[in-house]
């Protein structure tokens, strides 16, 4: 199949009441080599001030390096990826995957569907760049690391 993952992001919201380098410490659970993390402010719902802190791959190399890494954490949890796998999949073809924020800070990775997560996104490119090629090429994707 031929496509790529044109960047991955992983984000995560730093609320008022959390430690930012305590949700800094949980997104490098999903890390296997160094990186750098933006912080931008912003303010909630409620006028409340948060930051947002988000980590951009677009060197190849780094990309093949996380999404191996990322599978090999998720384990048996790529089923669920690849049941769900349509839902994740918006209109830019981008995948998106939702960690549970707390647990990745205690070392553990688990895919949730709740609210405050860690959010991994991966813009996929394919030629043509139909719907039923970006699903197919995602598929490929979880089974192959």
């Amino acid at each position: 199949m031929k496509g790529k993952i044109e960047w991955i992001r992983v984000s995560a919201v730093v609320h008022s009441t959390e430690d930012r380098e305590k949700v800094g410490e949980a997104i490098s659970t999903l890390f296997p080599f160094e990186f750098e993390i933006a912080v931008s402010k912003a303010k909630g719902h409620y006028g409340n001030p948060m930051e947002y802190l988000e980590v951009e791959l677009t060197k190849s190399s780094e990309i093949k390096k996380f999404w191996a890494y990322f599978l090999e954490l998720l384990g048996e949890q790529v089923d669920e990826i690849l049941k769900t796998i349509d839902e994740r999949i918006d209109e830019q073809n981008v995948l998106h995957i939702r960690i549970d924020k707390q647990k990745a800070y205690l070392g553990e990775v688990e895919l949730t569907s709740g609210g405050d997560p860690i959010a991994v996104k991966l813009r996929l490119v394919t030629f043509p760049s139909k719907r039923e090629k970006i699903i197919e090429f995602a598929k490929e994707l979880c089974t192959t690391s």
